[in-house]
């Protein structure tokens, strides 16, 4: 009985001596696999057992999730390597290396303390959210691009109140499809007014700009939501920056605005190639080609989209029809 127990003994020594570990240096993230039920050991001492994660394909670190604490670290999310869906917010993460975790389909890492993401690696990722949601309350991620070139099924991306340092979006993968959904721009929260000028511009790399500048299949299915901030498309980075300039100086001008019948567009450096107005709720509403001017007349009262397919590229304006 004596050898048998210390034959069980050895066994167990050698069992934890050989365990693989993952470790966890951030107490705040190691506290969330314990209220999780992740951490099997259930204590905070810097590290878990790599097969309690290995296998977890949900993480949800949402402060708002079950009392998750605020978090300063993610390593060790590098072992969590069957991962389909993390999500990480409002926590002061300055960094997010998400490398090795090639399952990936859904990040949703909003209101940190991000100036980068890099998910080059994550070619199955589908949705991506690095916005920011919380007013004027902190934690805010402050990127300026995204690089979305090597993800060709992703399908929808939120980059929503990035403060006007964000400015480009890399979507040349080679799969852009009609289901694209973008959000970018800014929530006025209260400071902007209806009929305000953008604020910001950003560059729009795709697989084909000519085709999404004429608005033309897959990019005329494409719902990009981009309030206070325009938008245009470009082939090639050198080509973002040439537009960029191009697009600034060239901007069409509408007056007046609001308007009761008869709208404006000074053309000026610019060949206007179609008009089309949309009301609020995305339903298309007068859609007309090569015009300096168009009549509202015949609108309702109240606000409406208006998208202008130029020589330059896309530009959006609100109007107001009184």
């Amino acid at each position: 009985m004596k050898n048998t127990l210390l034959f069980l003994f050895f066994i167990a020594v050698s069992y934890k001596a050989t365990a693989q570990i993952t470790y966890i240096p951030d107490q705040g993230f190691e506290q969330a696999l314990i209220n999780l039920e992740i951490d099997s050991d259930g204590i905070i001492n810097g590290q878990v057992l790599t097969s309690d994660v290995e296998n977890v394909t949900e993480l949800n670190c949402d402060p708002f999730n079950g009392g998750i604490p605020l978090i300063y670290d993610l390593t060790g999310i590098q072992d969590f390597v069957s991962l389909e869906k993390l999500t990480i917010k409002y926590s002061d993460i300055t960094e997010l290396d998400v490398s090795q975790n090639l399952q990936l389909k859904e990040l949703y890492c909003s209101n940190n303390e991000l100036t980068s993401i890099d998910v080059s690696n994550n070619t199955l990722l589908e949705i991506l959210y690095i916005g920011n949601y919380s007013g004027d309350m902190g934690p805010f991620n402050m990127i300026e691009e995204i690089d979305l070139s090597n993800n060709p099924l992703i399908h929808t991306f939120d980059a929503l109140n990035m403060h006007a340092n964000f400015n480009k979006i890399n979507l040349k993968n080679g799969n852009n499809n009609p289901n694209m959904i973008i959000r970018t721009g800014f929530e006025p929260w209260g400071w902007a007014e209806p009929g305000d000028p953008p604020y910001a511009s950003a560059c729009i790399i795709v697989d084909n700009a000519t085709l999404a500048n004429n608005n033309q299949y897959p990019y005329s299915e494409w719902t990009i939501y981009h309030p206070y901030q325009n938008y245009h498309y470009a082939n090639n980075t050198e080509d973002c920056f040439l537009s960029s300039e191009s697009f600034a100086e060239n901007k069409i001008k509408i007056y007046p605005n609001p308007v009761t019948d008869i709208l404006y567009f000074d053309t000026t450096g610019t060949t206007i190639e179609k008009i089309i107005v949309f009301d609020l709720s995305g339903r298309k509403i007068m859609e007309q080609n090569q015009v300096n001017t168009i009549s509202v007349s015949g609108l309702q009262k109240g606000n409406y989209i208006l998208k202008i397919l130029s020589d330059k590229g896309i530009q959006t304006e609100k109007i107001i029809v009184k």
